[in-house]
């Protein structure tokens, strides 16, 4: 990953703009945490509260210095690409830049962060990601975004949205998806100052056996070939009628292919270093 925050060159900017669309909670939850899986986070605690249209994201990356932290919510600013050669080895969850630029438009942001130096700042910023006031702060390295009043200044894009219930059922489905992607990420969920779920890190097994009810992770087999690590429930222990239940993870991102989940399919259809899976 490239150090420091820089606007992108014009010709970067038109290969890639398309405009970052925030249009739900869990829009939200998933850029944050996908800034902070690619400052190299192992922790993450998100915080929610939903009548207020409120959340915060902390976690224990890199952090920023104050240069960084001064264009992080411009437009088109990014520290994970350079140049258009950069499009062609994108080795991070986001790379546009526009992220919290978008975010500051739909709520008021603030955001501490330490970085190396071990200098701390909060900052807050205008619609525009402007800074507007900023102070030193005692942190530990890492990053804290707190967003308020969401879509506060989008009344008819909040009106729209799904019930909250629905919301936040969609923001749980985003951070186990994640979470299955980085399973060496810890993620504590609070709702309304309680305890609302968690994941602890230590393995793809580990994740699955944690986000699927009812099952341990005794009931899970791990099979590693080259790159390719599949991670199955034992026939005498987990069943399902159908195969309803397949995520696939490319570079830490779930992806839906068919013809992939069928040649996996097939592949499990052969006994497996002494196991059947089917």
């Amino acid at each position: 990953m490239s150090s420091g925050i820089q606007p992108l060159p014009t010709d970067v900017i038109h290969l890639i703009a398309a405009g970052e669309v925030i249009d739900s909670l869990a829009a939200v939850v998933r850029e944050l945490a996908e800034n902070a899986l690619d400052a190299g986070a192992t922790r993450i605690t998100l915080s929610l509260w939903p009548s207020q249209w409120r959340l915060r994201l902390a976690d224990n990356g890199q952090g920023m210095n104050w240069a960084d932290l001064a264009q992080a919510a411009q437009a088109h600013s990014t520290s994970k690409i350079r140049d258009r050669s950069g499009l062609l080895q994108v080795e991070t969850l986001g790379f546009r830049g526009e992220a919290l630029h978008s975010l500051a438009q739909m709520g008021d942001l603030e955001i501490l962060s330490c970085g190396s130096e071990l200098e701390g700042f909060q900052v807050v910023f205008d619609a525009q990601g402007e800074v507007v006031q900023s102070k030193p702060r005692a942190l530990a390295q890492g990053t804290i975004v707190e967003l308020r009043d969401l879509f506060g200044r989008w009344a008819a894009r909040r009106d729209r949205l799904p019930p909250m219930n629905q919301q936040l059922r969609s923001v749980q489905n985003m951070v186990q998806q994640l979470a299955l992607g980085h399973p060496e990420v810890t993620w504590i969920v609070q709702q309304d100052d309680r305890a609302w779920f968690e994941l602890s890190g230590g393995g793809m097994a580990q994740v699955v056996a944690q986000v699927l009810p009812n099952v341990q992770r005794g009931d899970l087999a791990v099979v590693r070939t080259g790159d390719l690590e599949l991670v199955l429930g034992l026939p005498d222990r987990v069943s399902r009628h159908r195969p309803d239940w397949v995520r696939v993870l490319v570079n830490g991102r779930q992806v839906r292919i068919p013809e992939l989940e069928q040649g996996i399919f097939g592949l499990l259809r052969r006994p497996c270093r002494g196991i059947a899976f089917q």
